[in-house]
């Protein structure tokens, strides 16, 4: 029984083209650093040490110690003078990238309808911002913050996709286990939740070769909702 559905954002709820919207965002996310590194170098190893983030976690780590653990021995820069440029950034220029970003009104709809069904929500969207910018994206979707139970963030979470301890960490957060959860992407690397008994609702479409619970688009998934068939 689906007591909690877990909604990606990026592509799911919303569109957005993922290579301009890294452009935009390293362009003005590097010129607060430009005192301490050249642009280039910032942006490269901020990537680079999201990406250490994501596929090496250390245990009893969230993804944000794990991020500036890397970033400031590769920099020389110090957490406590890096932090608070970063979380200037996403308090006061981060929201401008809004404009880069469309709301899918299909999603807001299913959303609420979940809630008023009776299923918790989640944010399944992989945690490599820190929490002021995933709740920044949740608006961006035309929704609240307060819409979701659970928002994994860089400094809340400590796993990221595909790793399967990012789905039980949701499922914990929420007090539920894996197999009571449904999770709405559309990114095939999500897959790997059915493992821990998690159904999948991919939106989009599937070839033969790859299969999954249930697949069509967010029209689709409020009528399973409205007709009790999850």
């Amino acid at each position: 029984m689906i007591q909690a559905i877990l909604f990606d954002i990026v592509g799911t709820l919303t569109k957005v083209d993922g290579a301009d919207f890294i452009r935009n965002y390293l362009g003005i996310l590097a010129p607060r650093f430009a005192h301490l590194l050249p642009a280039d170098k910032f942006s490269k190893q901020l990537l680079k040490s999201l990406e250490i983030a994501k596929n090496e976690p250390k245990p009893g780590q969230t993804n944000m110690q794990t991020f500036y653990d890397d970033f400031s021995k590769a920099t020389g820069q110090s957490f406590q003078t890096l932090r608070p440029i970063f979380e200037e950034f996403y308090e006061s220029d981060f929201p401008t990238l809004r404009c880069l970003v469309q709301a899918i009104p299909q999603g807001v709809k299913v959303v609420e309808y979940a809630i008023q069904q009776g299923f918790l929500t989640a944010v399944a969207s992989n945690p490599l911002l820190p929490l002021t910018a995933m709740r920044e994206q949740v608006r961006w979707a035309g929704l609240m913050p307060e819409h979701f139970k659970v928002i994994p963030a860089l400094d809340n979470f400590h796993y990221c996709k595909p790793h399967l301890g990012f789905f039980t960490e949701v499922a914990e957060s929420l007090g539920v286990k894996p197999d009571s959860c449904l999770l709405v992407s559309e990114h095939k690397e999500d897959i790997v939740c059915t493992e821990l008994g998690m159904k999948l609702f991919f939106v989009g479409t599937l070839g033969p070769e790859i299969q999954t619970d249930y697949v069509g688009q967010l029209d689709d998934l409020f009528r399973l909702i409205s007709q009790g068939n999850l």
